[in-house]
């Protein structure tokens, strides 16, 4: 029982390491698929919005 526990104990340490590591490791981004572009300012994607009459979406990528 005391086993289990303590492997129970060194998933859980795991698992929150990963999360925090994935929480802090992403960034806001927007991506037209269409053109297959991504842009950090959301003021730049609107204005290739306009200009192409192309959608964009916004998404999470990873930063390493």
């Amino acid at each position: 029982m005391i086993m289990y526990c303590n492997k129970m104990d060194q998933l859980c340490n795991i698992f929150i390491k990963n999360l925090c590591l994935y929480i802090y490791m992403t960034e806001l981004i927007w991506k037209c698929f269409r053109c297959n572009l991504s842009f950090k300012d959301e003021d730049v994607a609107e204005l290739h919005k306009q200009i192409s009459n192309h959608s964009v979406t916004k998404v999470k990528t990873l930063v390493v």
